[in-house]
């Protein structure tokens, strides 16, 4: 990239913000993202230039995060207003990682999608069909409730089943059905559909 002193001096396709919005977030560079933030540099020394020498001072991101708002203005370039956009830049993507193992549990044992269900049984006394959306990881995206059926059977339709899940774009799936306590314990649940019944292992 040509070093000029302005952003504004740089190509449109040199801009970060430019090349934010044609390429996305994950083709700029750690300087880049910090002159978004910044938003304008110093005298004879563009944003870019200052987010530069902020990471070769701090090393990693890990680093900038933790450092105080008296530490971050003892850089060239980055005064109270600057230093506090940083801070709370760095202060949302830690409350946003901090929530992701709770809203986004692990499912990939029966174990688990059980002690995850569990919370969410109700008390209408019929079966009700659940699929749980997940991504490569097993983590879960989605939970859906496809139907509620009677005492002894749910009635799902296939295209309702697949229909969630690529309209979440989602990777894997698994299929839950709540069977009420009272009801006698069979062998294993049948899923029956309009058009035929299969049991989860025929898959």
């Amino acid at each position: 990239m040509t070093q000029l002193a302005r952003i504004k001096d740089l190509p449109d396709f040199e801009r970060p913000r430019e090349r934010l919005a044609a390429l996305g977030a994950d083709a700029l560079s750690h300087s880049e993202l910090i002159a978004i933030l910044l938003r304008t540099g110093m005298r004879g020394q563009s944003a870019i230039e200052i987010g530069k020498q902020i990471i070769a001072e701090y090393k990693t991101l890990g680093n900038l995060s933790r450092a105080s708002l008296e530490e971050l203005q003892t850089t060239k370039g980055i005064g109270r207003d600057k230093a506090v956009t940083l801070k709370a830049a760095f202060t949302i993507a830690r409350r946003m990682a901090a929530e992701i193992p709770a809203a986004r549990p692990l499912l990939d044992t029966p174990e688990s999608v059980a002690g995850h269900m569990r919370p969410h049984i109700g008390e209408d006394g019929v079966e009700v069909f659940y699929t749980l959306l997940l991504d490569t990881r097993r983590r879960l995206l989605q939970r859906e409730q496809i139907t509620s059926g009677t005492l002894d059977a749910a009635i799902v339709h296939p295209r309702e089943v697949f229909k969630k899940a690529i309209a979440a774009n989602a990777p894997r799936s698994c299929w839950c059905i709540i069977i009420p306590a009272a009801t006698p314990r069979r062998r294993r649940p049948t899923f029956k559909s309009p058009a035929t019944s299969f049991e989860p292992d025929s898959f």
